[in-house]
Parts: structure tokens; sequence; C-alpha cells
């Protein structure tokens, strides 16, 4: 497995191509816009409209070992649906599966069909959680405190289900449609606006990989697939799944386990996987996004990054990677990674300094120059 074709440039395509670096593949990246975010991390950028342009595509394919849908636009995954048959490697993605994921309102279904536990609907007691029918992850999602509010926005809600205390949890499932490997658990640190700003791993939780089992299986998936929950130490309630390349918790999952999403993707369609028991934790590793204010790095959603206009490798050492996310005010993706908790807070400490030094550095030379 030597080259990935990629359909899109953001934060998706950022997440696929590490795993791709990590396997010493060569990443080709398609993108309808000029300045995709991700454009100078990959090997070769095609800037065209898969749609208008579909010849293209299937050129391509011709000399990749498989091309992998990065984004949610669904006119394009409608589209690649209709093509699939005319390529010449495997599509890395289940449409079956993507169709329920991304309609919330198939998915609570789905969840009631096979007794898996969700929030429940319409709760007669607030808070509650507000979610549209269709957006991708947080877009769109609040909290709602005040039945006023609740009633005057009624006919705009699409979800409408209970609010529970815990932490958001992340497990993601690869299946090659008979065999299942769920691999490792982790938690999303969300913000304010119900958008994740780090992510860290999660004990051993066996109910939590029944459940990811049990509905990677009944849908036959074959493709990746993840698997979101709120988890207190009383309780586990599903909140949704997505059938796609999911962007953040895959790198946490290689660096705190060895095992590259990518490869097990890559090898559900070219082979049967394996299926994965028992405890596969081996090192910490934590992914954070933060941006500069005031001379202090602030946590920042990956909402911000999706809509900056450059990602690029900032710095590199053994334990610690840090992408620079350029726009009207810079972020910073750092990445750390150790045989413990203590280990990843030093170097969380020693990227935070060459972040705040290189800056402080920056703004002297632009004062100079002056």
């Amino acid at each position: 497995m030597n080259t990935i074709a990629i359909i899109g440039g953001k934060l998706q395509g950022f997440e696929v191509t590490y795993l791709a670096k990590k396997s010493g593949m060569k990443v080709l990246l398609i993108d309808r816009h000029e300045k995709p975010l991700i454009r100078d991390l990959v090997d070769e950028f095609y800037n065209f409209d898969i749609i208008e342009n579909p010849e293209k595509l299937v050129d391509i394919s011709h000399n990749v070992d498989a091309i992998l849908p990065v984004n949610e636009n669904q006119s394009t995954i409608n589209f690649l649906e209709n093509i699939v048959n005319n390529l010449y490697c495997p599509l890395l993605f289940d449409f079956n599966a993507y169709r329920i994921s991304s309609d919330k309102q198939k998915s609570k279904q789905y969840f009631k069909s096979i007794n898996i536990p969700t929030p429940k609907d319409y709760p007669c007691k607030l808070p509650c959680i507000i979610k549209p029918l269709s957006e991708s992850s947080s877009i769109g999602v609040s909290i709602i405190h005040d039945n006023k509010y609740l009633d005057s926005k009624t006919d705009e809600l699409k979800i409408i289900e209970e609010f529970i205390e815990g932490d958001v949890v992340s497990l993601e499932v690869v299946g090659d449609g008979t065999n299942f490997a769920v691999v490792k658990e982790t938690i999303v640190h969300i913000d304010e606006k119900y958008d994740c700003h780090m992510v860290t791993p999660l004990e051993h939780d066996i109910e939590f990989r029944k459940i990811a089992y049990k509905l990677a299986s009944n849908l036959g998936l074959k493709g990746i697939m993840d698997v979101e929950a709120i988890k207190n130490p009383d309780d586990l309630r599903v909140i949704e799944i997505d059938a796609r390349f999911p962007s953040q918790t895959p790198i946490v999952v290689y660096h705190s386990t060895g095992i590259n999403l990518l490869n097990l993707l890559m090898q559900a369609f070219y082979g049967d996987i394996w299926e994965i028991n028992g405890k596969i934790q081996e090192n910490y590793c934590t992914l954070e996004h933060v941006m500069l204010s005031g001379g202090d790095l602030v946590p920042v959603d990956e909402q911000i990054l999706s809509n900056a206009t450059e990602y690029s490798q900032f710095y590199c050492s053994n334990g610690l990677e840090i992408f620079k996310c350029s726009g009207s005010n810079p972020a910073f993706t750092l990445v750390m990674w150790g045989g413990d908790e203590s280990t990843v807070k030093d170097l969380r400490d020693m990227g935070y300094s060459i972040i705040k030094e290189t800056h402080q550095v920056l703004k002297c030379n632009y004062i100079m120059g002056q």
C-alpha cells in the first residue's frame, strides 16, 4: 500500500495524511478549492471538482491503492456512490452506514431498534440538548435551560433530547462486512460551544466496546465508524455515530496504541481484518488545539482550524509535534505522547514554551523592522 488519494483538504484530510505519513505512504489530495487547508502537507495536489470532471478521478484511480472521501458534502458523497463501480481501486467508504449516521433521526431509530442506550427524546425536565437533523458533530448543537426559548424555537428543531452530565467519549470501529475491530476509547474534551479542543485516551471500557461492536455488526459495516457517547460513573448513553473517517481521535489512538486506523481501514477492503480483544493501551497521548491570546495560550475548537487558510508543521521532535494553522490569528495543534501522563504533561509545557518564545521573537523582529 504505497499511495492513497483523499477527496477533501480540511481536518479529516489532515488526519488521514498524518497517519499515511506514519506508514510511509504517499498522499494525493483532490479538492475543488485552489488553496485547501492541508495543501502543503500532501505529496501532490489536484485542483478540480470531481463532479464536473469525473474522468480525472477515474484516471487517478489507475495509479493509487485506494481513494478516501474526507468531506461531508452530500452532493460529493452521492456522486461517488454513483461512480464507485467505474474506479480502478477501492473507495474506502460505506455508503449504507453513512446514510444512517448522517441523519440523526435515522440514527436514533437505529439505536432503539437494537436496544442501544441513548438519551431520552422530548424530556420533561430542563436542561435539554437540541440538534439539527443532519449537521456533523457539534455544529448547531446547543443546551436549552429556558422553556420560553425552547417554545420559540420549536419549528427549527429536529432533535430534542435530555441533557446528561458526563464525559464525551469516542470509540472507532473498522469493519470488513464480517469482522469488526473495536479499537481504542478516547475522551473528547469540549468547550462551551460543545466543540472539541482536546482529545486524551480513556481507560478500557467493556460496556462501551460491546455497544460499538453491536452497532457496527448490525450494520454489516465495511468501512470505519466513530461512536460517541456520554459517560458518567453510573451510565453510558450513545449520542451519535459517524460512518466516515474522523478527525482528532485517530492520532491519539495511533500514539497510545500503535494501531493505525488508516492501515486497518485499507486492510478491511483488501482482506479480512482482525478483531481486537483486551486492553491495548501502551502509551499516553494528548492532542490539543490552542491559540495565542494576550501572550497566553488558550483552548480553541476545531471549527476555528477548519476556517483557517493553511496548516503546516511548526515543530517536530520525539514525543512532540506542533502544527500551525495560519489565519488572522494563528492557532496551533500539539500532539504529545509518552509512557505516562506525567511525561506528556512535561512535553506539553515544552510545546507551550516553544510557541510563546517563537511568537516573541517574531514580534520583536516585526517591531524592529518597522
